[in-house]
């Protein structure tokens, strides 16, 4: 395997990035309210400046665990140990040819890749039993090849790995030397199939809670974001969509002001701010008509902020519409960051990443 640089343009990673986890938010948020700790007090009535706020459990581990395993299948690269009982002169370790076949003996081409050892098992079966009579064969996987996963991010071996059956999401995290100190836990999160898993990080590596242990399948990308690079993100009904610095002390009023402001079709009283840990994430409903620096909510890193158009004023119609409109950011995102990848492992290669703006 060739070692190949990672580049990237931070700039557009952070914007890629930040548009995932606000997608990822926005399609999964309920109406259901509850308590939230060390949130901003309320404004006073006076100012008619409110705040909602409602925290939602969004992690799909119990989910992704409930589905039925199955059986690893063959492919390139994968190599397997034929024996028939009795019949010591036909033991045999073979590798799959980049066709998908293995050679048998006297037995040529035998499709191997896109079967179980089981189902290869049988076919030999089939071939020897006209030469040898009920012939008992086994067939047993020597090496895992075939089936790579991404762990990419702050790890401190990013990279490529072959997974064997029962591949789980810690022993990716082991595999690629576990989480670096600038880990951003809380925004981590695996990709299957162009579909983002929302998993809880922070139960799973800091507090040892295996319920978050998911299985992993063929081509899962693993991604754990950096502490330093987390934005502020605006969308929705403000002039231009953008991904905002830090800063100190960056409020909402000037978050806004930095995305160009509202635009005539907001509706100042449903803003959504997002928080903390995309798995159970804090949510701020906003009503903001009569805000002012008296009453202006000072913004963490990571946050987004979603301002909805007037014909969205409810906290769940509103976060349901952000999927809707941040839809095509992610399909680029997908694009640039996922489909490269797969083809250039496929071809042996160590992942790389060109981000043009």
């Amino acid at each position: 395997m060739r070692d190949c640089k990672i580049m990237l343009k931070s700039r557009l990673t952070f914007v890629i990035l930040s548009t995932m986890i606000a997608f990822i938010l926005g399609g999964c948020v309920s109406a259901h309210h509850a308590v939230v700790e060390n949130m901003p007090t309320p404004p006073s009535p006076a100012t008619e400046t409110t705040v909602e706020v409602a925290t939602q459990n969004l992690s799909m581990a119990k989910r992704l665990k409930n589905r039925p395993t199955t059986e690893y299948v063959l492919g390139p690269e994968d190599t397997v140990e034929i024996s028939v009982f009795r019949h010591d002169e036909l033991r045999m370790e073979t590798t799959i040819s980049p066709m998908g076949k293995i050679s048998y003996y006297f037995i040529d081409d035998i499709q191997a890749a896109g079967l179980t050892q089981f189902q290869l098992r049988d076919k030999i079966r089939e071939e020897l039993a006209k030469f040898i009579k009920d012939p008992d064969v086994v067939v047993r996987i020597t090496e895992y090849r075939s089936h790579k996963v991404f762990v990419l991010g702050q790890v401190t071996n990013p990279g490529v790995f072959h997974m064997r059956n029962d591949f789980t999401l810690v022993e990716a995290i082991s595999e690629a030397g576990g989480i670096t100190s600038d880990a951003y836990l809380g925004g981590a999160y695996v990709v299957r199939d162009g579909e983002i898993l929302l998993v809880n990080f922070s139960k799973l590596i800091e507090k040892g809670n295996m319920e978050e242990n998911i299985p992993l399948m063929r081509n899962d990308v693993i991604y754990v974001p950096d502490n330093k690079e987390q934005r502020i993100f605006v969308i929705g009904e403000v002039n231009r969509q953008s991904a905002i610095p830090t800063g100190n002390g960056l409020t909402l009023l000037e978050a806004i002001a930095e995305a160009g402001g509202f635009t005539h079709d907001a509706n100042k009283g449903a803003i959504l701010v997002m928080r903390g840990n995309l798995s159970e994430p804090q949510i701020m409903r906003i009503n903001a008509k009569q805000m002012d620096l008296n009453t202006n909510i000072p913004l963490q890193r990571g946050d987004i902020i979603y301002v909805a158009s007037s014909a969205f004023a409810d906290v769940e119609r509103t976060a349901l519409r952000i999927s809707h409109i941040l839809q095509p950011f992610l399909d680029v995102a997908r694009g640039v960051m996922l489909t490269d990848a797969a083809v250039e492992v496929l071809g042996g290669a160590e992942p790389r990443y060109i981000l043009q703006d």
